[in-house]
């Protein structure tokens, strides 16, 4: 990871190491922008994450709202959001619910407001950053540039899957050719390059063994705070984890947000892939973190599980309470 720093960064992100007062109504640091490098091991499937968004164009504070509808401070090119996100970077106003950490997809934009795919409850006042996604040409790259294996077949090639509402859509790069989806096995149907990556997703990514290890990069700016995007409820979402420092599954805030019970069937389930293994884990109320093989909750702690950076989070969400993780060191 090679983050790039402004003097005024740097002097945000020292306030925070040295002990300074960060609350929820403070940016902490402005994007950083930088590069992460992501090993993707042969004959595995490894669940990336996205931890840097394609760009974040415009910064600003909400000026009103109304439903779907944000008034937004900064000035834009009228329907010019075509694949982006609104990102609310503080909450305002301690006294409300608010909408600190959301992150939700962004439908059409005027030139002072954006309609959001579903509403969200900043304040008027609130900061927030819209956020470029990536789309599989714009991550993995596309013919000359493509950075995972090509092949003329399927079976020859690396396989991505996107998550969109708890649904699975995979798709293969075939060579000199383009992307497409893995159901075109002749690869004759339409290019994929611009199925979007929703920047609240990670994606799983499926490398064969003959294409030998792959150091993926990824490189954009980066987001802090808090991140609470939209997930599915009753479905296995594919959670991306946009944070560059590793955390752990008890100082991550995750057990804040999620349904948490006395048995694994009445929880949500968060589950890690480490070297291509996923190992799923459930909270158990008022007692903490533990395997979900532990189904009587009654074995070893597992808070000090890591989250690592680069590694996205599958996670099953029983009853539409949602999901968050925190910036590690913006707790």
């Amino acid at each position: 990871m090679k983050p790039i720093l402004s003097k005024t960064k740097l002097l945000a992100l020292l306030a925070v190491l040295s002990g300074s007062a960060v609350n929820a109504g403070d940016l902490p640091v402005s994007p950083t922008s930088g590069i992460m490098q992501i090993s993707l091991p042969i004959s595995k499937t490894t669940s990336l994450a996205v931890p840097y968004a394609k760009s974040i164009p415009l910064e600003g504070t909400i000026t009103s709202v109304s439903g779907t509808t944000l008034g937004l401070s900064t000035a834009m090119t009228d329907s010019s959001l075509t694949n982006h996100a609104i990102y609310i970077t503080t909450k305002i106003n301690q006294s409300e619910t608010g909408a600190y950490g959301r992150l939700v997809g962004i439908s059409s934009n005027t030139t002072s407001s954006v309609v959001t795919a579903s509403a969200i409850t900043p304040s008027v006042g609130d900061a927030y950053q819209i956020i470029e996604q990536h789309t599989l040409s714009s991550l993995f790259g596309q013919l000359g540039t493509y950075s995972l294996q090509s092949g003329n077949s399927v079976a020859l090639s690396d396989i991505v899957s996107v998550e969109v509402g708890g649904v699975f859509t995979s798709y293969w790069h075939k060579t000199s050719t383009g992307w497409r989806l893995t159901t075109d096995t002749a690869g004759s149907g339409a290019d994929q390059a611009n199925v979007s990556i929703n920047f609240g997703r990670g994606v799983l990514v499926a490398r064969k063994a003959f294409g030998g290890a792959k150091l993926l990069n990824i490189k954009g700016e980066a987001i802090v705070g808090r991140f609470q995007p939209s997930v599915t409820s009753n479905a296995t979402n594919l959670v991306n984890n946009p944070f560059l420092l590793q955390t752990s599954l008890g100082a991550s805030g995750i057990s804040d947000f999620i349904t948490k019970g006395s048995t694994v069937s009445l929880s949500d389930t968060v589950t890690l892939e480490e070297n291509g293994v996923f190992t799923n884990y459930w909270f158990k109320n008022g007692v903490g973190w533990r395997l979900s093989s532990d189904t009587a909750g009654t074995g070893a702690d597992q808070a000090s599980v890591l989250v690592k950076a680069g590694k996205a989070i599958l996670f099953r969400d029983r009853l539409a309470v949602g999901f968050a993780i925190q910036q590690p060191f913006a707790n």
